[in-house]
């Protein structure tokens, strides 16, 4: 018992590091920045008074900070990422500027990959046959990503037109949805790619973690609206991906 402990303190410790050194990818942004309480527009985040010496700047709307992130070290904000606090997804998606979203979207691509690769290779040890395996989880896995953001996408230029900038941002934040793939650690350790509450428990991380972008982009959209746009985006990601897998299969 004592060495199961251990072994998920381990892992959430580790998961924690990968999630820290990702959004480390991340850097300050100059302007545009919103509150994180109640997303009025600011125009700065702090004020700097000497090296070392700042000032967060105040919201003139809700009068708290405009973004009590500025001062957390990164592994606190990923913290309050998996427990979902929208507070510290409005920090990463506007008050942060994403330095390589491709790097991101790669890392997030080859966790779900892999992880569909640990499933589909059972009773199966050619060398070649595990390769061509993996190669199909992967596209799978792309044309899963790329339809739900497209789907997201779809209802952004719906709500908002058609702004690059405004695809740009909405394209990002979605992606960072994804970031509970890297979960699959737990099911290289504890061989939990089989098993329903673990593959359960994943998918429904990752839908919380959708809705929570989805509020943050949208936040003039209803809970209910928000929620639907991501179910449908699930459900559409989910059909193109198994459309994929029967393809492939001739």
């Amino acid at each position: 018992m004592i060495s199961l402990v251990v072994a998920c303190t381990m892992s959430f410790h580790w998961i924690c590091e990968k999630l820290t050194s990702l959004f480390q990818l991340l850097a300050m942004s100059n302007k545009n920045f919103m509150c994180v309480t109640c997303m009025e527009p600011s125009s700065s985040l702090y004020q700097r008074y000497s090296e070392g010496v700042i000032r967060l700047s105040d919201c003139k709307n809700c009068g708290e900070v405009v973004d009590k992130y500025v001062e957390f070290e990164t592994v606190l904000v990923v913290i309050d990422l998996i427990i979902h606090n929208i507070s510290a997804y409005r920090h990463l998606i506007y008050n942060m500027k994403i330095q390589n979203q491709f790097r991101l979207a790669i890392i997030f691509l080859f966790c779900d990959a892999y992880d569909k690769w640990i499933s589909g290779r059972a009773g199966i040890y050619n060398i070649y046959d595990l390769e061509w395996i993996f190669y199909k989880s992967l596209l799978q896995s792309t044309l899963e990503m790329c339809t739900y953001v497209g789907v997201v996408v779809l209802c952004d230029v719906m709500v908002h037109g058609i702004s690059s900038k405004r695809i740009g941002l909405v394209s990002r934040g979605t992606v960072i949805g994804y970031y509970g793939n890297v979960a699959v650690v737990f099911s290289i350790i504890f061989r939990l790619s089989n098993e329903f509450s673990y593959r359960s428990v994943t998918q429904l991380f990752i839908f919380i973690s959708h809705i929570q972008i989805q509020r943050t982009l949208f936040p003039n959209l209803s809970l209910a609206m928000n929620t639907a746009v991501v179910a449908i985006g699930v459900l559409l990601s989910m059909q193109s991906g198994a459309l994929c897998r029967h393809l492939l299969e001739y």
